[in-house]
């Protein structure tokens, strides 16, 4: 059975993550760039957001008995 818990406290820190990253859409491609400290910032907030993402389809795949995928991308697909 799905932990409901479990995917809601995930769900809170997805919906953090990307609140987080948003405070940096308006910068420009050279401000990113010339900013190692934003670069840092903006692409491990995106990683912690696609392992987050990754573990929730995990739990859903274990709680189904599905197959689980052989890539990152395969637990998007369907």
């Amino acid at each position: 059975m799905v932990d409901r818990d479990l995917l809601l406290r995930k769900l809170a820190d997805l919906d953090q993550y990307l609140g987080q990253v948003s405070e940096y859409r308006d910068i420009t491609i050279d401000q990113y760039r010339g900013d190692w400290k934003t670069q840092r910032i903006v692409e491990r907030t995106l990683q912690m957001t696609i392992e987050l993402c990754v573990d929730i389809a995990n739990h859903i795949i274990a709680d189904r008995g599905l197959r689980v995928p052989a890539t990152y991308s395969g637990f998007f697909r369907h």
